[in-house]
């Protein structure tokens, strides 16, 4: 997937009038967008940023209009199975409309059409987080929209992801709708990637097969001084 981003720190200010002693005060947040292409075929993406509707991150806000014939598939890790929404006809049907996209969360993104198409996702960083990673299979993201490593060894260039021993990732690969699969075992990755660390993109969201008592995946992002 092609993804583009830009995050705008943004300060506002509040100050009392006319008095001497009046305070500033100051609230800070970061708000943008990411652009997240969406190829013929199946995509497993993620919506990195919280937005701003009465119930947050609902898939119909986040895609209100896409082509006709799209599906959109969340796992279920309690069951392996999924729940499926459609648009057609000019509407989004299916197992359950309030079907969110959390950051931190992914899905599968079923582009029915030949050609491309975009979703702007757009809302805050959630600068604190910690995503939870059960036993077996889930698909998960880093809810802070920023590429790179999964690294155990260079947690300064890396997503901070909490690998542990015997931890599979498995990265959708849209052209052959097959797995990149890297494993850590022995305090290092092997696998697809040739003892590489999964450099994960943003936007993307990837499965994650994990051993009992899993650590979360804890983030925190700050800015400024």
């Amino acid at each position: 997937m092609r993804t583009k981003t830009l995050l705008l720190t943004a300060a506002l200010t509040a100050a009392g009038a006319a008095t001497s002693l009046a305070q500033a005060v100051y609230s800070q947040n970061i708000v943008g967008y990411i652009n997240v292409t969406n190829y013929p075929g199946y995509n497993l993406i993620a919506n990195q940023l919280n937005n701003g509707a009465t119930v947050p991150n609902k898939v119909v806000d986040l895609m209100p209009t896409p082509p006709e014939g799209t599906f959109v598939f969340k796992f279920n890790p309690a069951t392996g199975g999924y729940t499926t929404i459609d648009f057609a006809d000019g509407a989004w049907e299916g197992d359950d409309l309030n079907l969110k996209a959390n950051p931190g969360e992914g899905i599968f993104v079923k582009n029915a059409t030949a050609n491309p198409f975009t979703v702007t996702l757009l809302g805050e960083v959630q600068l604190t987080s910690s995503t939870a990673i059960g036993s077996g299979y889930s698909i998960v993201s880093s809810v802070i929209p920023a590429g790179g490593s999964l690294s155990a060894v260079a947690p300064a260039a890396s997503l901070g992801f909490p690998v542990q021993e015997g931890d599979f990732v498995y990265q959708f690969n849209r052209l052959t709708g097959g797995y990149i699969v890297n494993d850590f075992a022995d305090n290092a990755w092997e696998g697809d990637g040739n003892g590489a660390a999964p450099q994960i993109a943003v936007g993307e969201a990837f499965f994650v097969k994990a051993g009992a008592n899993h650590p979360a995946w804890a983030r925190t992002f700050t800015v400024g001084p």
